[in-house]
């Protein structure tokens, strides 16, 4: 039997953990109900991704196919999963394992973003605004800044100011580069690329107010679990079952 295992980084608010796994629930209906499909989390959740695997296996899954539920293949897709799977490979070395892309690349949540900035352009239409696109971000690959780069491009290409593509913690410092606009007589927009509004977002605003303690910023809101995203994820795990099958 094929299993699907969906896997969350876990925020510390435990109503988003409750909406990450609402979210997969609609996705769930997509894929064959024939599947075994679960959700696990990396951090901050009891339901982890060797507690889950295990039950799954024990159900009878004998190929399981883990759906990181991130943005871009950084830490998290490239050492956390593997670390946490790998007992679980040791333990049933007769299951096959697929580990899947992640789906920040893809046209959902591109859609998204380009919806955000457009729906600050439309309520500020006198001023002179400037987008900040803000990510997570990595020091171990630049792929995820790459892509980042390519989606601010995009979008720019479609709103009338430049977008600016920065992150959290990776090799771009995004303070820096609202640092850069703030003495112009530009708005800073800044839309989060993150699937919710976590504690990352918090940090963000609170380094923001000590920064520039004068600055009016537009902060606008994130990917909010917004149903387009589905329709990326259901591609990814689709594809995922036709090559393990």
């Amino acid at each position: 039997m094929i299993g699907v295992l969906y896997v969350f980084h876990g925020s510390q608010k435990a109503e988003k953990n409750q909406a990450a796994t609402a979210f997969i629930k609609q996705l769930e209906t997509k894929i064959d109900p024939a599947l075994y499909q679960a959700t696990a989390f990396l951090e901050n959740h009891s339901d982890t991704i060797p507690i889950v695997a295990e039950k799954m296996i024990k159900n009878g899954v004998t190929k399981l196919i883990i759906v990181p539920v991130l943005l871009f293949a950084a830490k998290h897709a490239l050492v956390d999963i593997p670390n946490e799977l790998e007992a679980v490979k040791e333990q049933y070395p007769d299951v096959q394992f697929k580990q899947t892309e992640t789906f920040g690349s893809k046209s959902g949540s591109r859609q998204v973003l380009l919806e955000r900035f457009q729906e600050i352009e439309a309520a500020y239409p006198d001023e002179q605004l400037v987008g900040i696109l803000v990510a997570h971000g990595t020091k171990q690959t630049d792929e995820p800044q790459q892509v980042l780069t390519e989606i601010a491009a995009e979008i720019q290409q479609q709103v009338g100011f430049s977008i600016i593509p920065t992150s959290l913690k990776g090799q771009e410092d995004y303070l820096e580069d609202i640092k850069k606009q703030v003495s112009t007589d530009q708005k800073i927009v800044i839309v989060p690329f993150f699937l919710f509004d976590g504690h990352l977002i918090t940090i963000m605003k609170n380094k923001l107010n000590e920064a520039f303690p004068k600055t009016d910023f537009i902060l606008s809101r994130t990917l909010e679990f917004d149903s387009r995203i589905l329709v990326d994820l259901e591609g990814i795990v689709k594809g995922a079952i036709t090559c393990i099958q």
